[in-house]
């Protein structure tokens, strides 16, 4: 049975037992005034018979068994005192034998009357009327108070039906948007009205659905942010170990590329079974010194393959103490993605350089640049992928937005700054363990400096 049909069931039978109840006792209080003022009447009809009789000559021998008058509504008997003592019940004879007025109800041969009676000295005048004749008096009454009855009753089942249905729609919604919820779609927010209890409910299950999609929307950035990392180092084991097999590359130096990368993998993986172990959807971040310069020479020998099959030319000038404080795998990743994104961005014949100073890493390429509108959004997901309408996209839009992540978990901040038809300049500034002054630069890679 559905909670509306158990809602109307219940409040209907509520309201109705309420109704019977009160019609009863309606009908039973009615039953009692009216013959409360039929003995009322009965005692002033005794009360005005008493003082016609004051004068009347004392009662002759011959009339020593009473005397009785009767109508079809009453019965009047003028009875000595000893005589109307015998006719009432106990409390009534008693008064008239103290000479007080007495009424009430008393049975006659099986019949119930109601009387009343008073004492006038040598006589007792006793008025009856028999009680069913009241039921003429009172069943109108009774009548008018069931139809009452009825028509409360079907109010109260229309009261309960719009009851139940205002109670019940409001908890269908949400058992039908839970189960939408469960089924993998996303449910419209549902109106928060009503009762309080259920407002909050609809309010609550708003709140729920609204934080298990951002929760869905966070796991599914961090899958998608996950495979992007992922790719990165197998592209680069990938190219080295072709250089290797078409002679391109020595051995000895593409195994310890394809070595570093395996290892960086390796670091990944062990991130993703950490997350699943610890529900996290963040990658952790160490703190520790670093060399610039380093890193970038070591970005540079993992794209250097794919910059070659591009028709780039791939370099580094890094600044002789270009030190700064983060996670070295984590800067790595993050430079990767900048120069990942400058090779796809920049036309074959052009270059890329990645710069190396105190506490900042910079990559330049040549491409088409950024218009200004663009700049401001450059970081976010998917942005700078989607405005792509000219030719093939490439990669999955989350290089950028992967790199602020990680810079600014860093302590550090990401820049850029282009002219369209001149160029780009991503920048990452990151904390450093002390200023230092240095003016020698190392260059490695081909073509000409910056």
């Amino acid at each position: 049975m559905s909670l509306r049909s158990r809602l109307f069931l219940g409040i209907g039978a509520t309201v109705i037992v309420s109704l019977v109840v009160t019609v009863t006792a309606g009908a039973l209080l009615t039953r009692r005034s009216l013959e409360d003022s039929a003995v009322r009447a009965l005692a002033r009809q005794v009360e005005l018979i008493a003082a016609g009789r004051q004068d009347a000559p004392e009662p002759s021998a011959d009339a020593a068994l009473g005397r009785f008058l009767a109508t079809d509504q009453q019965r009047l008997a003028i009875l000595t005192p000893v005589q109307a003592a015998l006719l009432l019940p106990e409390a009534g004879a008693e008064r008239i034998r103290s000479g007080l007025p007495a009424s009430g109800s008393v049975e006659v041969r099986g019949e119930r009357f109601l009387y009343a009676a008073r004492s006038t000295g040598t006589e007792a005048i006793v008025l009856l009327r028999p009680a069913d004749r009241q039921a003429a008096d009172w069943w109108p009454f009774v009548v008018g108070l069931a139809l009452a009855g009825i028509v409360g009753a079907a109010l109260a089942a229309v009261v309960a039906w719009l009851l139940s249905r205002a109670v019940a729609r409001p908890i269908a919604r949400v058992s039908n948007a839970s189960a939408e919820l469960g089924a993998g779609s996303s449910p419209a927010p549902l109106p928060v009205e009503g009762p309080p209890e259920v407002a909050r409910l609809a309010g609550s299950f708003n709140d729920l659905s609204s934080e298990l999609q951002r929760s869905q929307d966070a796991e599914r950035a961090f899958l998608l942010s996950v495979s992007h990392e992922l790719k990165t180092p197998l592209t680069s084991i990938r190219g080295h170990a072709e250089g290797v097999r078409d002679g391109v590359l020595e051995p000895s130096g593409a195994g310890a590329v394809i070595e570093r990368e395996a290892r960086r993998l390796e670091r990944l993986v062990g991130d993703l079974l950490d997350l699943a172990r610890l529900r996290r959807r963040s990658f952790s971040v160490a703190a520790a010194p670093l060399d610039l310069g380093e890193l970038a020479e070591a970005a540079c020998e993992r794209h250097e393959p794919a910059a070659r099959s591009l028709g780039l030319d791939l370099g580094v000038i890094a600044e002789a103490d270009a030190l700064a404080v983060g996670d070295p795998d984590r800067v790595l990743q993050a430079v990767s993605n900048l120069v990942e994104n400058a090779l796809r961005s920049t036309p074959s014949g052009g270059s890329v350089r990645i710069l190396a100073g105190p506490g900042r890493l910079d990559v330049v390429d040549d491409g088409p640049g950024i218009s200004e509108t663009d700049l401001a959004h450059a970081f976010e997901r998917f942005y700078l992928y989607d405005r792509s309408s000219e030719g093939p996209r490439v990669g999955t839009g989350l290089g950028l937005a992967i790199v602020r992540e990680l810079v600014e978990a860093m302590d550090g901040r990401v820049d850029v700054r282009s002219e369209v038809g001149i160029g780009s300049r991503f920048s990452i500034a990151l904390p450093v363990p002390e200023p230092r002054a240095t003016a020698a630069t190392r260059y490695l890679g081909s073509g000409s400096s910056l």
